[in-house]
């Protein structure tokens, strides 16, 4: 019995594999080798139109309506610009038997899998942020800023194959208060905008600050001596108010290589000009008419300064202005 079933099923193995082979038996070998599609798959390839066939794909040769007919079969769309999909040898064998050739006729070679991709154009990140930041150079004039730094950038941009023509446009979409750029740069093909990016940068300053050389001991002047100045990038603008701080005094010991910041050094004391117990020259000058009394000073005084003044004649103490002239002046 059981080798009965066993002659049985080599009887159906010969009879289904004779199926492809019986045109073999009624014609020549050369008019099967002429009906036999030949299907070179290779390994990777690229396509400008969103359908794929597997014309398009593959290289089919043998019997010419046959390759025809082959090459018509749709094996799918690619939707976006730089998709990859992978079709294999079991889909492109699929879709021939649907399209009435059989699995055993065509003979595939090359790739067990394709990789298939739309053929594009594609704009690299780093073009997209030299564009804007030449457009950031030219368009913002501001002396202090010495470059801009990238916050921000944008990623690759894909166009479709066709895009030709293709320029970028950089424009300032916003100034924030801590001196950013926000900017929008614009993808054209053909005279359109096809795609925009934002780039945002923030700006670098040339700035000076100064810096000790030697160690300043405090109550000691900073002077060219002691004290150099930089130029340096900074990523806060320079005071509007900076100015070299030779002839200040500074608040402290401060050690070689400081960088001498605003509350480290102070303006010097102007310099005393009455003594306690002075006599002075109390001077009052209204519209052109100059008053001069003696008085005598109560406490020392720098020029600028406000100090109690008696007058001698009166005997009443009042505020008064030290001049520099070593008069006063008195403060109503």
């Amino acid at each position: 019995m059981n080798s009965r079933l066993i002659n049985l099923a080599g009887v159906l193995l010969l009879v289904s594999g004779g199926l492809c082979l019986s045109s073999t038996d009624n014609s020549s070998a050369d008019s099967v080798s002429q009906s036999r599609l030949t299907i070179y798959l290779p390994r990777d390839i690229a396509v400008e139109s969103d359908t794929l066939t597997l014309g398009k794909i593959a290289v089919i040769t043998g019997e010419e309506a046959l390759v025809s007919k082959a090459s018509d079969i749709e094996l799918g769309k690619i939707s976006t610009a730089g998709q990859v999909i992978t079709i294999d040898r079991s889909l492109i064998l699929s879709r021939l038997a649907c399209s009435g050739i059989p699995a055993c006729n065509p003979v595939l070679t090359g790739a067990e899998k394709i990789s298939v991709k739309r053929t594009a154009t594609v704009i690299k990140a780093g073009s997209i942020v030299e564009s804007a930041s030449s457009f950031l150079a030219n368009s913002v004039k501001e002396q202090s800023i010495a470059r801009w730094e990238l916050v921000r950038g944008p990623a690759d941009v894909t166009l479709p194959a066709q895009s030709s023509n293709v320029e970028l446009v950089g424009r300032l979409v916003s100034r924030n208060t801590n001196g950013q750029a926000v900017t929008e740069v614009g993808i054209i093909a053909d005279g359109k905008q096809i795609e925009t990016r934002q780039v945002i940068f923030r700006p670098k300053y040339n700035i000076h600050r100064a810096v000790t050389v030697a160690g300043v001991k405090e109550g000691t002047a900073l002077t060219a001596d002691n004290t150099k100045i930089e130029n340096v990038i900074s990523d806060t603008p320079e005071p509007t108010n900076w100015a070299t701080p030779y002839g200040l005094i500074a608040n402290h010991n401060l050690q070689v290589g400081t960088v001498v910041g605003s509350n480290m050094a102070k303006s010097p004391l102007p310099p005393v000009v009455i003594e306690r117990n002075q006599n002075v020259v109390i001077r009052i000058e209204r519209a052109g008419l100059i008053v001069t009394v003696t008085g005598k000073a109560m406490e020392k005084g720098r020029l600028g300064e406000c100090i109690k003044v008696k007058n001698i004649d009166s005997q009443r103490v009042i505020l008064a202005k030290v001049n520099e002239d070593g008069t006063v002046e008195p403060v109503f």
